[in-house]
């Protein structure tokens, strides 16, 4: 793999080449880059997959991942990059990790078995078998539903019982079930072998006590990480996995059982691990280390380990004369009647992964010491994570300094964007924001920005944000408490240095006590008193010591294995031109499964929605394209093709910006046209009835203010006194008073700012009546209606004025903008850019006249595909299969994109020998438009009709008790934005009819054999050919492969 030249956050212009045979430690301090690089390429190897998608299907499916950096366009021999570290989980409650994995679908088809039942009577996703109270949530309004008790289901599917363990299991019986307690009892619930690997793979990465109705919202971020390489080891194949921080979180006997969980991982796929541990670092062929330093004095691949050495500060020897005393901490695993521990001391808690220590300080010692100290104050810091922040907090906000700071920003240039360490001096030393800025940098984290967005900070790293807003919160309280919760986490050693030196400083106040859970290390040596759960166990925790630091290290072994860990890793080279010559419809079926069903479902959880059809149990470099299927959608503009703006952004000589002239990113697009380029818009005259009079009086027709008491008047009217306020504009006023500029601002709104409805608690943009009434027309059943309707066009987007950016700011090549060069034919922007290598590729398909805005989904077929081959080559992937369809048509345009792609790729063609016509040319040419145009499903080629029409009659007096006879079962609120998604019913097979109904005869024939038989079990052999017999009988003629479509063709021949 080719880095060139790659711009990311305080990373500038890097170089540098990775060979795929090795396992690679990646190291550095906080701050220095390494993790921006392995993002930024997990990010570009995503978005270059994704983007063969039609635009329509990538932006629903994938938006984040489309947002890109120009600078990545520049790296070549690209692979399979998946990057595990932190990341944002749907904290739907739907989502379990019996959901996720799999596992939770082979259990309820278990019982669906025993019991005769549809499997979705026993998920908690439908009303068949949900509490009709929280709908199968188990909470209502976070809390636990009382009706359901949080188990998700109705009384009645808890009555429905399976002897599991010597005892009656109802389905959410099974589902609080650990993972371990279910692998068990895969024989009894009929587990498939892949997910058994699963299952066996969780508990290897010891979180096997994690059940299967465990919340994936509620996952650390080290159980996730695990998670994810529980599911990678048993599936993925020819990837590069990149694993952040795999020791966060684990004793140091855990991860040598995880680092050789690992090992086992590298066999199929090349392993980088970006940690602080030597025992990490250790293990790998090479290491890349990020420095020197921090933020802007980092960013490089230098060539030695730039971590400092550990400092141990003096801790505090005397003997405690006060405790906090706490009782009945009565909790899971925890079974104490009394605890103590010393005030005024760092006091941290270690044990093996999951042995309890988040239940005694997070929710015991806490819980009780509200309760029992309630004029002390207690500060969890860093936790509650996701309730105190907002995707729009930064660093700046969440100290609350963004007020006090914005004054100064007149006198210090970006204020915002640079680091803490360039501002501090520019800052009065008086002022709060200098005090805890200066805290900050005493802790290590001077290297940040304070526009940093919260949600992007390391547990450590926010620890030490949160640490410093709650020592300047003016408090009056006798005594304050501290719990951290691993603030290690990615911490580099110089930063924790800081770190401890900063608590020892907090501990001069006798008023403060620290309790932390960590299992670093350096921070159990920098303890005054250390509580150690030892192994996790199944027995209650009913005592533990408090072990001062010497007692604990003078009775600790120091025997520790020694046995060195080597994790080997290559990818598979894979290269040339395969012709397929045999079983091209399943080869290429199989291969489109894993590229839908491995890699882009493991990519979104919406993924995982839309793409239910698609099941495989690899995740490997495959890529399948069907040529002849829908290739772009409507809005794909040739100057996204093959990241071509990103090429063209890239070639500005001193742009740097990575965000602001993203042209994929949805954040940057016109929010009135969202980056489309055009507005639908009706005749306005329609919709005005006098306007000579204000807004109020009637100035629209009184139908069309019938429609907008659905918007709220209300709302309108707070919109209305906004926009006078900000602008100036008058939207109130008869429409013949009102400026050219109101008038536009009226109907097409107002998009520089939003204004906070405080009666509404919550912000409104204006975006004009065009919208609005466009919108909420639909709802009239007036005859105005269809005259706004059939009077709309689409225009030039009056906003962005078709250059898609909601921002004015330039990018000029000479004195042309990037706005006017996407505007621009091919053959003009080669002028005013240069001769980029992409743009020369993309004027020989399309030609030097067509502009970039040119919308490719209007293209004629052979330029699409020719386009599509276009975007192949230039993603410059690496190690991949290419499986492709229906290339023999277009093979006089492609030849030679295959031949390109093939020297990095191994390209596989599934096409039919001798087959030269498109599916189109065949169909128009011997049925749509041919000798056998009447013809729709294939029963008919063979003289059978309105078959249909008579089993639409059986199914409505033989209806699948499950669907109802509708087909599909509708599960709801599956995903945040999917209120409702519908499946195939699988009990009636999607045929809507019972099993009654499908023994009923029809034509001599039974209707289950009419939905899933084949030609030669319904038509007489004298009438067949050898190739037609195995074709199913009930498929639409269009939906038939080329072959078979010919097969059906040629046999009509036959007979006639």
């Amino acid at each position: 793999m080719k880095v060139n030249q790659l711009i990311a956050n305080n990373i500038n212009q890097l170089d540098a080449t990775i060979p795929f045979n090795k396992s690679f430690g990646i190291a550095g301090l906080s701050g220095s880059g390494k993790t921006t690089f392995c993002q930024t390429i997990g990010e570009e190897s995503k978005k270059r997959l994704v983007s063969l998608l039609p635009k329509a299907e990538y932006q629903y499916l994938f938006p984040n991942i489309m947002e890109t950096n120009f600078s990545a366009i520049k790296m070549e021999e690209m692979p399979l990059v998946l990057f595990l570290g932190k990341s944002s989980i749907s904290s739907n409650p739907r989502s379990t990790i019996g959901t996720h994995t799999g596992v939770f679908t082979a259990v309820r088809e278990k019982l669906a078995e025993v019991f005769n039942l549809s499997p979705e009577v026993f998920s908690f996703n439908n009303q068949l078998g949900w509490c009709t109270s929280c709908k199968g949530r188990g909470t209502t309004k976070n809390v636990e539903c009382k009706k359901c008790k949080g188990k998700r289901y109705s009384e009645e599917i808890e009555q429905y019982e399976i002897d599991l363990l010597d005892k009656p299991h109802s389905i959410s019986n099974i589902n609080d079930l650990s993972v371990e307690s279910i692998l068990s009892l895969a024989k009894e619930l009929n587990i498939i072998e892949e997910k058994q690997h699963i299952l066996q793979n969780i508990i290897n990465m010891n979180i096997g006590y994690l059940t299967l109705n465990r919340i994936m919202g509620t996952l650390s971020g080290g159980e996730l990480t695990r998670l994810y390489l529980a599911e990678f080891m048993a599936v993925s194949e020819n990837a590069v996995i990149i694993i952040d921080e795999i020791s966060v979180g684990l004793d140091h006997e855990t991860l040598l059982q995880i680092l050789e969980e690992i090992k086992r991982l590298g066999c199929k796929n090349q392993i980088w691990l970006i940690d602080h541990s030597d025992t990490v670092l250790a293990t790998t062929d090479e290491q890349l280390f990020f420095g020197p330093g921090s933020g802007k004095y980092g960013g490089k691949i230098v060539k030695e380990s730039p971590r400092p050495k550990s400092i141990l500060w003096d801790r505090n020897k005397e003997i405690p004369t006060e405790y906090y005393t706490f009782y009945d901490l009565y909790c899971r695993n925890i079974q104490m009647a009394e605890f103590q521990i010393p005030k005024n001391r760092l006091v941290t808690v270690t044990g093996e992964s999951g042995c309890g220590k988040s239940t005694l300080v997070n929710e015991c010692l806490a819980t009780d010491f509200l309760k029992r100290y309630p004029k002390d104050k207690l500060v969890m810091v860093g936790q509650d994570r996701n309730q105190s922040i907002t995707s729009r907090s930064t660093v700046a906000t969440f100290l609350d300094i963004k007020k006090k700071l914005t004054k100064y920003s007149e006198d210090i240039d970006d204020i915002f964007e640079r680091s803490i360490d360039d501002i501090i001096d520019e800052l009065p030393n008086e002022d709060i924001a200098y005090k805890r800025l200066s805290l900050l940098i005493k802790l290590g984290l001077g290297y940040l920005t304070l526009e940093r967005k919260t949600q992007t900070l390391s547990t450590g790293e926010f620890q030490c944000v949160h640490l410093v807003s709650e020592l300047f919160a003016n408090t009056r309280n006798p005594h304050t408490l501290f719990i951290f919760d691993e603030p290690s986490k990615g911490l580099s050693q110089n930063i924790l240095n800081q770190f401890i030196d900063s608590i020892r400083g907090i501990l001069q106040d006798e008023s403060v006590s620290i309790i932390m859970i960590e299992h670093n290390r350096y921070m159990l040596e920098s303890s005054d008193y250390i509580v150690d759960f030892g192994k996790r166990q199944n027995e209650s925790i009913e005592h533990l010591d408090v072990v001062n630091h010497e007692d604990y290290y003078r009775q600790k072994s120091n025997v520790n294995r020694t046995e060195k860990i080597h994790i080997s890793s290559m990818l598979k080279q894979k290269k040339g031109v395969h012709y397929l010559e045999e079983n091209h419809i399943n080869y290429f079926k199989n291969a489109e499964n894993i590229y839908k069903g491995g890699i882009l479902k493991s990519l979104s959880s919406m993924a995982r929605l839309i793409y239910g059809e698609y099941e495989s149990n690899t995740i490997a470099s495959v890529i399948a394209i069907d040529l002849e299927r829908h290739l772009y959608s409507q809005y794909s503009f040739l100057y996204e093709i093959g990241g071509l703006i990103n090429h063209i952004v890239a070639a500005h000589p001193i742009n740097k910006d990575t965000r602001i002239f993203d042209f994929y990113s949805q954040d940057n697009h016109c929010p009135s046209c969202s980056g489309r380029l055009q507005i639908e818009v009706f005749d306005k005259d329609i919709a005005i009835q006098d306007k000579s009079v204000p807004f109020w009086d009637g100035l629209f027709d009184p139908e069309i203010m019938k429609v907008l008491k659905f918007y709220q008047h209300e709302k309108i009217e707070f919109l209305f006194e906004e926009i006078k306020n900000e602008i100036g504009h008058d939207l109130s006023k008869s429409y013949n008073d009102m400026s050219e500029e109101e008038k536009h601002t009226f109907w097409y709104g107002y998009f520089e700012k939003s204004f906070y409805d405080k009666k509404g608690k919550t912000r409104r943009t204006w975006v004009g009546f065009n919208t609005i009434i466009g919108g909420y027309i639909v709802i009239s059943k007036a005859p105005i209606k269809e005259e706004i309707k059939s009077s709309k066009k689409m225009m030039k987007c009056p906003i962005c004025e078709g250059t898609v950016l909601n921002h004015h700011k330039p990018l000029k090549f000479g004195n042309i903008d990037i706005r006017e060069i996407i505007n621009q034919p091919i053959n003009k922007v080669l002028k005013t850019v240069g001769d980029l290598p992409a743009l020369v590729k993309l004027k020989s398909i399309v030609g030097g006249d067509m502009v970039l805005t040119e919308d490719a989904s209007l293209l004629p077929r052979k330029a699409q595909v020719a386009l599509k081959m276009f975007e192949l080559e230039q993603a410059s992937f690496s190690n991949y299969e290419m499986v492709l369809q229906n290339v023999l048509p277009f093979w006089g345009e492609i030849k030679g994109n295959i031949e390109s792609i093939s020297v990095n790729n191994q390209v596989t063609v599934c096409d039919f020998p001798n087959v030269y016509e498109t599916r189109e040319t065949i169909i128009d040419k011997y049925f749509t438009n041919g000798k056998y145009k009447k013809l729709t499903y294939v029963y008919e080629a063979f003289g059978y009709k309105k078959l249909v029409t008579q089993i639409n009659k059986i199914k409505k007096s033989n209806p699948c008790p499950f669907c109802k006879g509708k087909k599909v079962i509708t599960e709801d609120n599956l995903h945040d934005g999917v209120f409702k998604l519908t499946i195939p019913c699988v009990t009636c097979n999607a045929s809507g009819i019972n099993d009654e109904g499908l023994k009923e005869v029809v034509e001599g024939v039974d209707v289950q054999t009419w939905f899933t038989g084949k030609v030669s079990d319904v038509v007489n052999e004298s009438l067949l050919t050898e190739a037609v017999g195995q074709i199913p009988i009930f498929n639409r003629i269009r939906e038939l492969n080329k072959r078979d479509m010919m097969a059906v063709y040629e046999c009509l021949e036959k007979n006639n």
